[in-house]
This record gives structure tokens, C-alpha cells and sequence, in this order.
């Protein structure tokens, strides 16, 4: 991704990975690395990965809720910045 910035992990310093958040109802919430620019049109937990993404939250094998669709996360308003525990 062309001029994103570096950040490091506010806990233990390391460098932390750029990508993008990508959520469609049903298909759960993602990471997807750079240069992944959508989901695919058919969401598996298995077709993210192969992508190099991270499921974060869904989508569920049977189409039965697994989780109460919520993460932990920090928000900080003034620099814009959202930290998800996943």
C-alpha cells in the first residue's frame, strides 16, 4: 500500500501488520493484507486464509451464531486510531 505509514504495538513495541478491516453482514468481520483489495465473493474461513487474511469474527460453518458479534477495542479520537483484540 502505497505511502501507509509504520506503526508500532502500543504494548510491546513491535511492528504491527498494515492491511485493511473488511466486514459484510454474514460473512463476519477480516484482516486482509495489502494488496487484497475485497472479500471474495463466497466467504469461508478457509478462502480468508488462503488469502493471507485473519477471520476475526465469523462467518460460521452451519450459518449458526458462534459469537456475540463484538471484539474488545480501544478507540483513541484524536489520532483517529482503533486497537481490536481479537
Amino acid at each position: 500500500m502505497e505511502g501507509e505509514m509504520m506503526m508500532n504495538c502500543p504494548a510491546c513495541g513491535k511492528e504491527m501488520k498494515a492491511g485493511k478491516i473488511a466486514y459484510a453482514p454474514q460473512a463476519g468481520i477480516h484482516f486482509l493484507p495489502p494488496g487484497v483489495q475485497h472479500l471474495p465473493r463466497v466467504v469461508t474461513k478457509w478462502g480468508i486464509k488462503k488469502q493471507g487474511g485473519i477471520v476475526l469474527d465469523g462467518p460460521s460453518n452451519l450459518g449458526l451464531l458462534e459469537s456475540d458479534g463484538t471484539l474488545p477495542a480501544y478507540l483513541c479520537q484524536q489520532c483517529r486510531k482503533i486497537i481490536v483484540e481479537y
